[in-house]
């Protein structure tokens, strides 16, 4: 899988942003995420937005410093967000499982708008996430197991996304389904555990949007 990691302008937890950046993937700086990875000495291989949440001659400054550097720069008044730019560039690219750093934070409209970029991606073939310290949040469109070793934290949260999630079955988890019916109000789905080592999660039609919390 050819895998980009954007950082955007939410929240970014060092520790968690670091340790992905150290794979050295395909990295796109989203705006404020560029003031991050110029805090770290990081260089991205693609920087795109408004900068309207920069300070004042930012990028000037750093297209100064960095005369090589890709910058593809936009008007403030535009139809997307920063952060689909960077989805959107990374697709072009054949970029194939796209991570979302700083997709999460005191902006719920972003956050939602971000949401929505995980089923754009799936249209377009590839898979998203989006990663903060405390969640990973991804969308599913046919059955798949999680396995305890491997899930991001306790707590594991199921919404039917974009229409009703059919035939939903969850087997190996404290709280199981068996062929339920899962709309799009309610909280029936949120905060479920895995009592088995592997947690199958089974629906003949929907999307689901899982999210694996460790508070």
């Amino acid at each position: 899988m050819q895998r980009a990691v954007i950082i955007s302008g939410g929240n970014i937890d060092e520790d968690l942003a670091l340790r992905f950046l150290s794979r050295k993937p395909f990295l796109i700086a989203a705006d404020r995420g560029l003031k991050f990875l110029e805090a770290h000495g990081i260089s991205a291989d693609l920087i795109v937005g408004d900068f309207d949440s920069s300070p004042p001659g930012f990028i000037e400054r750093y297209r100064s410093d960095h005369p090589g550097a890709q910058i593809r720069r936009y008007q403030p008044e535009k139809d997307y967000t920063d952060t689909e730019i960077a989805v959107t560039a990374a697709l072009e690219m054949g970029r194939t499982e796209i991570i979302i750093l700083g997709g999460t934070g005191s902006r719920i409209d972003h956050v939602l708008g971000n949401l929505q970029l995980l089923e754009l991606i799936a249209d377009r073939g590839g898979t998203g996430i989006i990663v903060d310290k405390h969640n990973r949040i991804t969308l599913h469109r046919e059955s798949f197991a999680i396995d305890r070793d491997s899930q991001w934290g306790k707590y594991l949260s199921f919404f039917a996304w974009g229409g009703k999630v059919k035939g939903l079955s969850l087997r190996g988890f404290h709280y199981g389904l068996d062929h339920y019916e899962l709309g799009t109000s309610g909280s029936l789905g949120v905060s479920n555990e895995l009592d088995a080592k592997t947690g199958i999660v089974e629906f003949t039609e929907g999307q689901l949007l899982m999210v694996e919390s460790a508070d």
